[in-house]
This record gives C-alpha cells, sequence and structure tokens, in this order.
C-alpha cells in the first residue's frame, strides 16, 4: 500500500525523510537521484473543442526508501527555499525532455512538454546555457519545450531574469504563465513577457459551475488573454459540465481528471492507443447553460 508522508513529517531528520536545513536537502535531493527515489508523470492537455492532444505537463513524484511518497506541495517548496531548486529543477527538465524525446524518435507523439520553473531557477545565471545544452543533451526540438512560470515568478523577476527569458524564447522554447490570477496579475508586466499562453488555477475551473463570480472571472481571463493573443489553458477541469462552460467561454485548452490522471512515461503510449475510445464515449453530461455576460 502507498503512504503519504504528512506535512507535519516532511521535516523530521529521520534517514529516509529530508533534512530541515538547505544543505542537508540539497544532499537529500541528490541522493533521491542517486537512489531513484525521483520520478515524473505525465499529465495530458488537449483541445477543449475537439479533444486532440496538445501537449503534456511534466509532474514530479518523489517516493521514499520505504515506499512513502512524499507530497509534491512539500518537497518542492521546501527546495524553493534554498539551492535544492537548482538540482531539482535541472532533474526534472532533463528527465522531462529525455521522456519527449523518446516519444518524438519512437513515433509515439509529437506534442510539447511543459516543466515549471521557479523564480529562484530564473536567478541562476547559468538559466539559459543549462536549458540548451538540455535540449541539445536530449535532442528534443526548441519548440517541443514549455516552461511554466508562475505570476510571482514571472512579475517579481530582474532584468537579468526578464533577459535569460528572453533568450530562451528566441531560442524556440515557449512559455506559459502558470496558475493566472492568483498572484500578482500585473497586467503592466504581463505585455512585456514572453509569454504564448496563461493558465487559469483550478479553483476557478472547479468551482465555475457552482459560482457565478468564479465563472465571471474564468470568462474574463478567456477574453483578456484573447485580446492580447495569447492562449488559455484551463487546469483542474474534472466533469463534463466544466468542460461545456470552457467551450462557451472558448477557453482554449483543458488539463485534468476528466481527460487523464497523471500518466507514467511508459503510460503515454497505452493512453494515446485507447484515447479515441476513452474519450470518445464520454457522455458531455448535463446540459447547463453557463452564464454569460454581455
Amino acid at each position: 500500500m502507498e503512504r503519504t508522508v504528512a506535512n507535519t513529517h516532511a521535516t523530521s531528520n529521520g534517514p529516509d525523510t529530508p533534512g530541515t536545513s538547505d544543505a542537508g536537502f540539497v544532499e537529500r535531493v541528490r541522493d533521491a537521484i542517486d537512489r531513484q527515489e525521483l520520478s515524473l508523470v505525465f499529465q495530458p492537455q488537449a483541445d477543449v473543442f475537439t479533444n486532440r492532444l496538445t501537449g503534456f505537463e511534466a509532474l514530479s513524484r518523489w517516493r521514499l526508501s520505504d515506499g512513502t511518497m512524499l507530497p509534491p506541495d512539500v518537497f518542492v517548496p521546501m527546495a524553493e527555499q534554498g539551492e535544492a531548486i537548482h538540482l531539482l529543477g535541472e532533474w526534472t527538465l532533463r528527465a522531462a525532455c529525455t521522456a519527449a524525446a523518446g516519444w518524438l524518435r519512437a513515433g509515439i507523439v509529437d506534442v510539447p512538454v511543459s516543466v515549471n520553473l521557479s523564480a529562484r531557477q530564473l536567478d541562476d545565471p547559468g538559466l539559459v546555457l543549462k536549458v540548451l545544452g538540455i535540449l541539445a543533451e536530449t535532442g528534443l526540438p526548441a519548440a517541443n519545450l514549455k516552461l511554466e512560470l508562475t505570476e510571482t515568478a514571472m512579475f517579481s523577476q530582474t532584468a537579468d531574469a526578464r533577459e535569460a527569458l528572453l533568450q530562451l524564447r528566441g531560442a524556440g522554447i515557449r512559455m506559459v504563465l502558470d496558475d493566472f490570477g492568483t498572484g500578482w496579475s500585473s497586467l503592466a508586466t504581463l505585455r512585456r513577457v514572453p509569454v504564448e499562453a496563461l493558465k487559469i488555477d483550478k479553483q476557478f475551473v472547479q468551482a465555475m459551475v457552482e459560482d457565478r463570480d468564479a465563472a465571471a472571472i474564468v470568462q474574463a481571463v478567456v477574453a483578456l488573454a484573447h485580446a492580447l493573443d495569447l492562449a488559455v489553458v484551463a487546469e483542474g477541469v474534472e466533469t463534463a459540465e466544466q468542460r461545456l462552460y470552457l467551450q462557451a467561454y472558448r477557453c482554449d485548452t483543458l488539463q485534468g481528471y476528466w481527460l487523464s490522471r497523471p500518466l507514467t512515461a511508459d503510460g503515454v503510449a497505452e493512453f494515446l492507443a485507447e484515447r479515441s475510445v476513452v474519450i470518445g464515449l464520454k457522455p458531455d453530461g448535463p446540459s447547463a447553460v453557463p452564464p454569460t455576460s454581455g
């Protein structure tokens, strides 16, 4: 049976849990990589209207040596507090690019993979060379990599970090603004950053069917993004009714359990082989009429 470490246990100094100091956590992450305790899963993304696969988001997982799962909402924030995020981020990027390049070479699928990038990683002066080096090493085309940044990371960046993003975008790597509406939401800064899409946080998507305010926010974000020639991805889509709302609001892409739970790298091929059946037979659910403004 799979066990999960609670937040209160994640900071203990036992042999199989991370240490509390930055240096100790860096070593624990390095040890986890060596022991192959870290892994990735990939959550599919698809066109809201056609269900055509448009990409995957890479999500990190950490299984301790005793089989216990350490939740990402525990170990990722811990890593972001110090230097461990650079080690974890580089491993994640390399593993994601390796998997996507493998799918491409095997003729399984040719879609981009999205990898999260933290604010602390943006401060790394070697970030551009590191990312481009991993692409060269794995053979993944730049256009098949998307970097997702939160509003906090995007809007608190320095001039050097903004230049790094521009260099990465110039190399063909694509940028996505994650969790839009939950951070600083500076529209002035949004005009100056090289993103191609916004992701609407799941708290709005999952509430919009019952909450008119949440529905209004989703509709407004989609309209704003499209006015800026940006695409929109809705996270956390779990029901056919939520998809119906997103169709009414002209959202572009959905991601969530309605489409698929996160898949292992080996599970991607099986998902693609079955998806015409799995997705094609999903019922549309009740024909609720989404609220619209105007």
